[in-house]
């Protein structure tokens, strides 16, 4: 009977499982994961989410040798069908930001400026956002990796981050070491983050306390505790704030904060009285400022500058060759928490770093279809979801902040946002004078 009872309970999880999944005739597209993605890079820059139910069965079944109990059975559903944790209902958080105030000339959208706001706050400093990873970015130094670190697990079967050599992670990082050597850091009211640097935590969440502000400068479950001083955020993570810092609403029924994962991103979508939508996107109009990238599952990203031609298609298309559209020919950045380059986490990255991966394989696909388009003088206006090859787990959504009712007139506040407040760059996508 018992043996009956285990398998029925596997069988339900499947089930569950499965049912959330694309479905397997989508596998052979263009888009798809495959392992050869990253064959030209020295690691993938994201970790997969997709078997984390195994670690969640394999915990409510003591490591299948025993039948779960009710609570943890009804504790298990509850969980993986409720929708995403929003702690901060709208009209709690009093706060002066004025969210009818668009972007003009050179300023960017709210959402990316949230993005710079985070990212900016994770350094105490507005230089952070000026420095862009790129392919000469060499990895980390002083950060290793590993499934458990003294009996500690990571989160869902994830990896742990933990710093070993503070002086020698510092010294190989773009942003910190540049920060080491400016004698006017950290500037009044700011800390230190060569002391406590940001790195890439997978499962690290933050959300606000009871007072409206989220607490960064923490470890959280992505990070050993036997690391050295750490701040550790993951990328959904990372993108919940971001949003949240500038009173930009998920759904119109939420609050100016709500905590989602890449899946559950990939989910509002299709929600009633969601505030993401779809990009729609044309061949002289592709990706902007403040749009989502997100593969269901594994990352998620958020479009920050767009240069001349972002994805390549002018270039292409008067070649005559579109299928030249590589993730190299790409021109704008990103920010978001990742892996890359030896576990970075908070960091602001051109696209064209990238030669493969799910998330740019998939863009190009787009690109690829929309510079075959302009060759046919079609001007049709295409999203991620009407171009055959690209997967269904793959979206570039966008906020939709000229509907009021997806604006809180509220916002979550970011430690330690007081010292970066009066950056110039948050808004502005130029270079600046740091004020003292």
């Amino acid at each position: 009977m018992r043996v009956i009872s285990r398998t029925l309970f596997v069988v339900f999880l499947l089930m569950f499982t499965i049912s959330c999944k694309e479905n397997p005739a989508n596998s052979t597209l263009t888009g798809e994961y495959n392992p050869d993605d990253y064959k030209d890079e020295n690691a993938p820059e994201y970790e997969p989410e997709e078997d984390s139910w195994i670690d969640e069965a394999r915990e409510l079944t003591e490591d299948f040798t025993e039948f779960p109990t009710s609570d943890g059975m009804n504790s298990y559903i509850e969980n993986a069908t409720r929708p995403p944790n929003n702690p901060c209902p709208d009209g709690m958080i009093p706060d002066s930001w004025d969210n009818s105030t668009g972007p003009t000339g050179k300023e960017l959208t709210p959402a990316a400026i949230g993005a710079r706001r985070v990212l900016a706050s994770y350094y105490q400093s507005c230089k952070a956002i000026d420095v862009t990873l790129d392919s000469s970015t060499p990895n980390l130094r002083g950060v290793s990796k590993a499934k458990s670190f003294g009996g500690q697990k990571g989160v869902s079967g994830g990896y742990l981050r933990k710093i070993t050599d503070t002086n020698a992670f510092v010294n190989s990082h773009a942003v910190l070491k540049r920060l080491k050597g400016d004698s006017s850091y950290p500037g009044k009211s700011c800390k230190d983050m060569t002391k406590m640097p940001p790195v890439y935590g997978y499962g690290s969440r933050a959300y606000p306390n009871k007072s409206g502000t989220v607490k960064i400068f923490k470890k959280g479950g992505g990070v050993a505790s036997g690391s050295q001083p750490a701040a550790g955020i993951d990328c959904s993570a990372f993108i919940s704030m971001a949003l949240g810092a500038q009173g930009l609403k998920v759904n119109k029924s939420s609050g100016p904060f709500t905590d989602n994962t890449t899946r559950s991103y990939h989910g509002q979508i299709n929600r009633s009285g969601s505030c993401l939508k779809k990009a729609t996107m044309t061949p002289s109009a592709p990706v902007k400022s403040g749009d989502i990238i997100n593969v269901a599952g594994s990352h998620i990203v958020m479009i920050d500058s767009v240069g001349e031609d972002p994805l390549g298609i002018e270039k292409a298309a008067a070649d005559g060759n579109c299928n030249s559209i590589t993730p190299k020919k790409f021109n704008f950045t990103y920010i978001h928490s990742g892996s890359i380059k030896g576990s970075y986490g908070p960091s602001r990255v051109k696209a064209n770093l990238h030669s493969g991966g799910t998330m740019w394989n998939n863009l190009r696909v787009m690109a690829v279809k929309m510079c075959l388009n302009k060759v046919k003088n079609d001007n049709s206006p295409v999203n991620s979801g009407s171009i055959r090859g690209v997967a269904s787990k793959f979206t570039i959504t966008r906020h939709q902040t000229s509907d009021p009712k997806c604006v809180s007139s509220k916002r979550i506040k970011i430690e330690g946002e007081e010292c970066i407040n009066k950056c110039n760059n948050l808004s502005m996508d130029e270079k600046y004078e740091e004020e003292s």
